[in-house]
C-alpha cells in the first residue's frame, strides 16, 4: 500500500470515528428510560428508522456541500440556495438547538454531580442548584481556556467513557434476564423518536468532513454510513443490557418517565443490581461532559462568527460571548427542574428535524431541480427519496403535538 493510499485510509477511519463520537454521548443516559417503557423490539425498530433518516439527510447535506468550492457550512449553503431569510431562520434554529441541549446537559450533569458528591464524606446532601452551578463552572472555565485544552480533556474523558461502557456491558450481560425483554408497547416507541434523533445527530459535521477529506466522496460516504451505524450497535447493546437488568414494574417505569429520570434513577427505582449503579452514574457524567464540552466550543465559535468577532478580540468580548452561551440555559435549568428528557425531546423533535431534516431536503430539491446545480455526487433515489425525507421530517414534527 502506498503512503498516499495509507493516509487516505487513515483519513477515512478518522472521519468515521468523528461521526461516531459526535453521535454517542448524553442521549445514552436518557434513552433507556424511554426504551424501557416501549420495550427492546419497538425501541430497536425506532432506532433503525432514525438511523436511516439521519444517514439519508447527512448524504443530502454532502451533495449540497459539494456544489461549492472551498469551505462552507449549513448557514452559507442555505443562504446561497434558499436566500438570506433562510440564513436568519437557520441561525435561530441553531441557537435554539444549542440552548435546548445545554439545558439538558446542565440539568442532568448537575443532578449526577450532587448525587456523587453527597455520597462522599461527610455525606452532606447538597441541593440541586449546587450541582448545576458546579457543572456550569467546570464547563464554562474549560471553554474559556480554549479549544486545545478541551480537545485534550475530551480525549481523556472519551477513554474513560469507553472503558466504563465495556465494564458495564461485561458486568451486565451475565445478569440479563431475557424475560424482561419481552415487553412491547409500540405507542411508547413513538415517544422515543425525538430523543433518538439527538442520539444519531452528526449532520452539522458533514461540511467539515468534506474539507477534512479533501472532497473524497467515497471516503465521506463511508464515514457517514458506517460512522452512524456504529452508534446503532452501541445503543442496541446498551438497551439490551440495561433493559435486561430492570425489573418489570411498569408503574415505576412510568413514574420515572413522568419525572424525566435518567438511567441512573431508573436503575435505582427498579433494579436489584446495585453494583451497576455507581458505574452508571460515573459513565453518565462522562457521557454528558463529552457532549457538553465540544458543543460549548462549537456554540462559542458559532456566535463569534455571527457577531464577526475574531480570535484576537478583546477579553471583554470573549467573556460576553461565553455569557451568552451559558447564562440563558443556566437560568432556565435553575428555575425549572427535571428538564433533561423534555429538553432533549424538544431539541430532537423540533430544532434537529427542521435543521437537519427538512432544511437539507429543501436545499437539495431547489438546488438540484430548480437551480440545476451539479456536483461530483448525487444521492440516489431522485425526487421520491427527497419527498420521503420531507414526509419523515413532517412526521417527526407532528409528534411534538401528540
Amino acid at each position: 500500500m502506498t503512503s498516499f493510499a495509507l493516509a487516505k485510509k487513515e483519513g477515512a477511519l478518522g472521519a468515521t470515528l468523528l461521526v461516531t463520537g459526535c453521535c454517542t454521548g448524553a442521549g445514552m443516559i436518557g434513552l433507556p428510560v424511554l426504551s424501557a417503557k416501549a420495550g427492546l423490539i419497538p425501541s430497536t425498530l425506532a432506532m433503525i428508522l432514525c438511523y436511516f433518516f439521519t444517514t439519508g439527510t447527512g448524504l443530502l447535506i454532502l451533495e449540497a456541500t459539494l456544489w461549492f468550492e472551498g469551505k462552507v457550512n449549513l448557514l452559507s449553503i442555505s443562504q446561497a440556495i434558499l436566500g438570506r431569510a433562510s440564513k436568519i431562520v437557520t441561525s435561530f434554529l441553531f441557537t435554539f438547538l444549542f440552548y435546548c441541549l445545554f439545558v439538558a446537559y446542565l440539568d442532568a450533569g448537575g443532578g449526577i454531580l450532587v448525587n456523587l458528591l453527597s455520597a462522599l464524606p461527610p455525606f452532606v446532601v447538597l441541593p440541586r442548584e449546587c450541582g448545576i452551578l458546579l457543572c456550569l463552572a467546570i464547563v464554562s472555565a474549560m471553554t474559556y481556556i480554549g479549544a486545545q485544552f478541551i480537545v485534550y480533556v475530551n480525549r481523556l474523558l472519551m477513554f474513560g467513557l469507553i472503558a466504563l461502557y465495556a465494564a458495564l456491558i461485561s458486568l451486565g450481560l451475565p445478569q440479563v434476564h431475557l424475560a424482561h425483554l419481552a415487553h412491547m408497547d409500540w405507542k411508547a416507541s413513538v415517544a422515543a423518536l425525538p430523543v433518538l434523533l439527538v442520539c444519531f445527530g452528526y449532520q452539522n459535521l458533514v461540511p467539515s468532513l468534506v474539507h477534512y477529506l479533501k472532497r473524497n466522496v467515497e471516503a465521506i460516504r463511508i464515514a457517514i454510513i458506517v460512522g452512524n451505524f456504529i452508534p446503532l450497535l452501541i445503543y442496541f447493546v446498551w438497551d439490551f443490557v440495561i433493559l435486561g437488568l430492570l425489573g418489570q414494574d411498569y408503574a415505576e417505569l412510568k413514574k420515572a418517565l413522568s419525572h424525566n429520570e435518567l438511567v441512573t434513577g431508573l436503575l435505582e427505582e427498579t433494579s436489584h443490581f446495585q453494583f451497576a449503579i455507581v458505574f452508571v452514574k460515573v459513565f453518565s457524567l462522562l457521557a454528558i461532559l463529552t457532549s457538553f464540552l465540544p458543543n460549548a466550543l462549537s456554540f462559542v465559535d458559532f456566535l463569534k462568527d455571527g457577531l464577526k468577532l475574531s480570535s484576537s478580540s478583546r477579553l471583554a468580548s470573549h467573556l460576553a460571548v461565553i455569557g451568552l452561551v451559558f447564562i440563558p440555559p443556566a437560568v432556565c435549568t435553575l428555575l425549572y427542574p427535571n428538564l433533561f428528557l423534555k429538553a432533549l425531546g424538544l431539541a430532537g423533535g423540533f430544532a434537529d428535524v427542521l435543521l437537519f431534516g427538512l432544511l437539507p431536503s429543501l436545499i437539495v430539491f431547489v438546488g438540484r431541480y430548480i437551480k440545476r446545480l451539479q456536483g461530483p455526487y448525487q444521492v440516489a433515489g431522485g425526487k421520491p427519496f427527497i419527498l420521503a425525507m420531507m414526509l419523515l421530517s413532517l412526521f417527526f414534527l407532528l409528534l411534538r403535538h401528540q
